[in-house]
């Protein structure tokens, strides 16, 4: 390829990959700045660390291949892949350094490091965005679901209170245990004759703890025990 050509080709690489920092900067919600100062303090520490570019270039090269793997382990390990696009701007300035001294295909191979690492980043944020999203979408689901299983008692809890005043003894129920038996052999006649396509399928020989797990969730159902069964007077 000849010398033109490669400027051409570095040149295409350059926008292409400084196309992609102008959309994050415009998108917002990615700051670069940071990861370009601390990008800049790097190759400035390794600068002055190592006597002559061809060393300080070959260690760089290296302490980034060794930082590539470990954030490899933190990105499956606990979904920490910021250090991608870190690791991405180090090659893009590495690409730049080299292009200064006409070096153009050592720049143009750091810079599709930059763009592999770019992707590297993107599509793990990608990949974690769709991971929460359908992470709320079936939370979601099981919501409607729960919701739906509600709505599907609410025959039998209005049942059970329409059982509970107008079968409760003049001095009201002594417990709710006691409540619910003396409203048991009418309840199991409502389940027994409910629609097919509306049943609830509840268990009628579990109603007991059934109606007690209702009644510690359900405020309505709640307040009705608390109308219908007799108040036990606390002794000081």
């Amino acid at each position: 390829m000849r010398g033109n050509d490669v400027s051409a080709l570095f040149n295409k690489l350059k926008d292409a990959y400084e196309l992609k920092l102008d959309e994050l900067k415009k998108d917002g919600k990615i700051s670069t700045k940071k990861y370009q100062e601390d990008v800049q303090r790097f190759c400035e520490e390794r600068e002055k660390e190592y006597d002559g570019v061809e060393y300080f270039l070959a260690e760089s090269t290296q302490l980034l291949k060794s930082e590539s793997a470990s954030v490899w382990v933190d990105a499956v390990l606990q979904g920490r892949f910021d250090k991608y696009l870190y690791i991405s701007l180090c090659y893009y300035h590495l690409a730049f350094l080299v292009s200064g001294r006409e070096r153009i295909i050592d720049a143009c191979n750091y810079i599709q490091d930059a763009m592999y690492f770019y992707g590297k980043w993107h599509g793990s944020r990608e990949h974690k965005e769709w991971a929460e999203n359908e992470e709320k979408k079936e939370k979601d689901r099981l919501d409607n679901a729960k919701e739906s299983m509600n709505e599907k008692y609410v025959p039998i809890k209005v049942e059970i209170i329409r059982l509970l005043h107008s079968k409760m003894p003049l001095d009201k129920w002594a417990s709710v245990p006691k409540a619910i038996e003396g409203i048991r052999r009418e309840l199991v006649l409502f389940l027994e004759n409910e629609p097919q396509n509306k049943a609830s399928n509840l268990d009628c020989n579990n109603l007991e703890r059934t109606i007690k797990g209702w009644v510690k969730k359900d405020s309505i159902l709640e307040f009705a025990f608390s109308e219908a069964v007799l108040k036990k007077i606390k002794r000081p």
